[in-house]
C-alpha cells in the first residue's frame, strides 16, 4: 500500500462521515511551535492531544464565570 494510499484511508476513518475530527490548520510563530512541543513532550502526548487539552480545559474555565445569558451567547458563538 502506497503512502497516498494509507493517508486516504487514514483520511476517511477520521474525517469522513462519521469521523470524530475535524481539520484544524493554522500557522503560528516557530517559539510557539517549540513551546508546544516542549509541553507536548512534557505530558507525554501529542500536539493535537496538547492543544485538544489546552482548548477544552480553558473553554470549561469560562464556561464556568458566565451567567446563563453569556454561557448561551458563547455558545452560539455570538457577541452580547
Amino acid at each position: 500500500m502506497t503512502n497516498s494510499e494509507r493517508q486516504r484511508r487514514y483520511r476517511r476513518r477520521h474525517l469522513g462521515l462519521g469521523g470524530q475530527r475535524e481539520r484544524l490548520e493554522c500557522l503560528v510563530l516557530i517559539a510557539t511551535k517549540r513551546n508546544a512541543e516542549r509541553l507536548a513532550a512534557y505530558f507525554e502526548c501529542s500536539i493535537t492531544d496538547l492543544v485538544e487539552r489546552l482548548i477544552n480545559e480553558r473553554t470549561e474555565l469560562i464556561l464556568s464565570n458566565l451567567n446563563n445569558e453569556e454561557r448561551d451567547a458563547f455558545l452560539e458563538q455570538k457577541k452580547l
